[in-house]
């Protein structure tokens, strides 16, 4: 198949609109178009999971409940794995401003669009996206890099960001599949300490307790961590909530705020009880590890005072089934 071939996922309930539009596909150079055609948002959704599309063309008034734009939004939390085009019979600021904000990489007036445009559209929106893709892997690795150079300072592996990562994402999967699809919940959980980098060595490497200047000291790191993701727009959110709540606690004895109970952000409970197992698990400058049954009790313990209730009930049977999964 010729490198220049792109597969084209159409979506469009009027078989007339679908007759022009694959027409003009017809007449596509470069890429050439190898056309896919559904009619609605769920059969949209289950091909673009299914199967790959280089691009989808997706009309802005579907018949259903779910339109054009709702598809867009889903597509995009969904992982953004392809570039949207919407088609539209309103060429309206308005509904360029709603496609570009729901993520669509253009629009298109459909009267008005011609071969050539279309050509160029997707042309366009194919680089664009492969643009964004490489610079959000870019990212990624700057982001697991950073913290792993934070870590070797009291983890002598550097590995403790990378395993409540990949715990706290299988966790929050089970508790809130639409937080799971966020992609900045990854670098959240790996930058949930980042303001240590401001806390002396004396302190992350004592051997001993630490006493309450220290704790205090200790403490700051929250403040601190929030004051370095604050200069960067893009982890301004989840990253933020989790820096500044995943100390907080379910009784409200926790820190910096006191908050409480379901008022502590939920990716931040969710971290929280990873955090407690991960610690308790792997040995520290200032204790050794205790056996799993032990900090799996301990969880239940807390639960409902330190920890979300509900978030440890979650995190015992995913304990469960990864150890049924290792054991076999």
């Amino acid at each position: 198949m010729p490198e220049n071939r792109c597969h084209v996922l159409l979506v469009e309930d009027d078989e007339e609109d679908y007759l022009l539009t694959k027409d003009l596909l017809t007449e596509l150079h470069d890429p050439r178009a190898e056309l896919s055609w559904v009619r609605d948002y769920r059969a949209a959704l289950d091909a673009a999971r299914r199967d790959h599309y280089d691009v989808c063309l997706v009309d802005y008034r579907l018949g259903g409940p779910q339109d054009g734009i709702d598809l867009i939004r889903a597509l995009v939390a969904d992982g953004h794995q392809i570039p949207v085009v919407l088609l539209t019979g309103e060429g309206t600021h308005s509904v360029d401003v709603e496609a570009a904000q729901a993520g669509a990489s253009d629009f298109l007036v459909k009267g008005e669009v011609s071969s050539a445009v279309l050509e160029r559209t997707i042309r366009y929106a194919m680089q664009s996206h492969a643009a964004l893709r490489d610079l959000k892997e870019s990212y990624r690795t700057t982001v697991r890099a950073l913290a792993t150079a934070l870590e070797l300072r009291d983890d002598e592996t550097g590995a403790h960001a990378a395993r409540v990562t990949e715990l706290a994402m299988r966790l929050t999967h089970r508790v809130a599949p639409g937080l799971a699809a966020d992609p900045e919940l990854e670098y959240a959980f790996l930058l949930h300490d980042i303001g240590k980098i401001g806390v002396p060595d004396s302190i992350v490497l004592k051997q001993g307790p630490l006493d309450p200047s220290e704790t205090e000291r200790m403490r700051h790191h929250v403040q601190l961590g929030e004051q370095i993701v604050a200069q960067v727009p893009y982890l301004n959110g989840l990253v933020r909530d989790i820096i500044t709540s995943h100390h907080e606690r379910w009784d409200g004895t926790g820190y910096p705020r006191g908050l409480q109970g379901e008022d502590i952000p939920l990716s931040a409970r969710i971290f929280a009880v990873v955090d407690a197992y991960d610690a308790m698990t792997n040995d520290r400058p200032y204790r050794k590890a205790m056996p799993t049954h032990q900090a799996l009790a301990e969880l239940q313990r807390v639960a409902g005072t330190q920890l979300d209730p509900n978030v440890v009930r979650e995190f015992l049977v995913l304990a469960s089934e990864l150890k049924r999964a290792n054991a076999a």
